[in-house]
C-alpha cells in the first residue's frame, strides 16, 4: 500500500516536472520565433521613456522654473485684493506678466496650472462669475494644494446659478481632502445642498461626518439641530 502510495507521488511529480518543462520550451520557442518583434518593442519603450525624461529635464523643468518665478508680481498683485490691482494681476503691467499670459504661454508647466486658479480667483473678486468659473474648470492638478477649495469655490458658483446638482458633484470633490480647516463647513454646505434636494438621507450623512470627525467644529457650529432634524425627515 505504501509502494502504491509513493510510486502514485512520484508519477505525480514527473508530472508536474514535465508540465513545467513544457512550458519553459513552449515559452523559449516563443521568444525564439518572435525574439525581433520583442526587442524592437523594448527598445521603443526604452526610446520613448528616453525622449520624455529628456523633455521633462531640458524643456519642462527649465520653463517650470521660469514660470514660477513670473508668479511672485500677480500674485503680489492680487494680495491687494483692491479692482485695479487684480486687473493687474490678470493682465499684468508694463514690466510683469499676469496670470492670464502665464497660464497660455506655460500650458504644460503646473505652475500654469497654478496661474489658472488665481485667475479664476481674481475674476471672482472683480465679480465676473463666469469667467471665474471658466478658470476654476480649467484647474485639475487634484495633488495641488488649491484643488479642494477650488472645488468648493466651483461648487458655491454652479449653486449660484441654481444647478443644485453640478454644487453637490463639486462639493463632494470638496470634502473628500478631508482637510481639517475647511472640511467641517464644506460639510455642512454639503449637507444643506442634500436638504434642498430633500436627500435627508445623505443630509444626515453629511452632518454625521462632522460630528465623528470634527466634533469640535460640530459643537461651535452648531450642526446638532440640523442633524435631529434630518433624521427625523430620513426616518419618516
Amino acid at each position: 500500500m505504501k509502494k502504491a502510495k509513493s510510486d502514485a507521488k512520484k508519477e505525480q511529480g514527473q508530472s508536474t516536472l514535465h508540465t513545467q518543462e513544457s512550458f519553459v520550451v513552449r515559452v523559449l520557442n516563443f521568444f525564439n520565433q518572435y525574439d525581433k518583434i520583442i526587442y524592437g518593442v523594448a527598445i521603443g519603450l526604452l526610446a520613448i521613456v528616453g525622449v520624455l525624461l529628456a523633455f521633462n529635464k531640458f524643456y519642462l523643468a527649465p520653463r517650470t522654473e521660469k514660470a514660477s518665478a513670473m508668479m511672485t508680481a500677480p500674485i503680489e498683485f492680487m494680495m491687494k485684493a483692491d479692482s485695479l490691482s487684480l486687473i493687474k494681476a490678470l493682465e499684468g503691467d508694463d514690466e510683469n506678466e499676469g496670470f492670464l499670459s502665464i497660464a497660455s504661454s506655460f500650458r504644460m508647466t503646473r505652475t500654469a496650472n497654478t496661474a489658472r486658479y488665481f485667475a479664476g480667483m481674481c475674476y471672482l473678486g472683480l465679480g465676473e462669475k463666469e469667467d471665474a468659473l471658466n478658470y476654476l474648470l480649467k484647474f485639475k492638478r487634484k495633488d495641488d494644494v488649491y484643488w479642494f477649495g477650488a472645488q468648493a469655490t466651483i461648487g458655491n458658483l454652479y449653486d449660484d446659478q441654481g444647478d443644485t446638482k453640478k454644487a453637490i458633484k463639486h462639493y463632494k470633490r470638496a470634502v473628500s481632502g478631508n482637510e481639517p480647516f475647511f472640511t467641517p463647513a464644506n460639510l455642512f454646505k454639503l449637507g444643506q445642498l442634500y436638504e434642498r434636494e430633500g436627500d435627508w438621507k445623505q443630509a444626515a450623512a453629511a452632518y454625521e461626518t462632522i460630528q465623528k470627525e470634527f466634533f469640535t467644529e460640530y459643537q461651535k457650529m452648531g450642526v446638532e439641530r440640523f442633524l435631529e432634524r434630518a433624521l427625523i425627515n430620513r426616518d419618516k
